[in-house]
């Protein structure tokens, strides 16, 4: 099934995702807002890594929107049991989370991370 194929696609992309996340920007910002850590970090700016979170977080964007519109917008058959309603669901419910999560880190953290290293002088 399609869905599930996009849907394995999106939790390979979105674990490599986090882990890029929590191992090298986090840890970064968490010592901007410290005042500690390297002047330089090995990425250059706190920029390199927010594009390539941006550009991730569209593609992820984009499985769920396929998501979305092979499922009929999450609507499933008349005749669709309770486990396939509930799949649908939660589908999006994950969906909801997940532009929620990108709104956050998008437009309230990567800026002021930007604005953090740009105050360091």
């Amino acid at each position: 099934m399609e869905i599930a194929r996009l849907f394995n696609e999106l939790q390979e992309d979105l674990l490599a995702h986090m882990l890029k996340e929590e191992h090298i920007l986090f840890p970064y910002i968490k010592n901007l807002e410290a005042g500690t850590g390297p002047a330089r970090p090995p990425f250059g700016t706190v920029q390199n890594p927010i594009r390539m979170m941006e550009t991730e977080h569209e593609a992820a964007g984009e499985i769920m929107h396929r998501i979305g519109e092979i499922s009929g917008h999450y609507s499933p058959p008349a005749e669709a049991c309770n486990t396939y309603r509930v799949l649908y669901a939660m589908l999006r419910d994950f969906e909801n989370n997940l532009h929620r999560h990108v709104h956050l880190e998008n437009n309230v953290l990567f800026p002021r991370a930007v604005e953090m290293e740009g105050n360091r002088g």
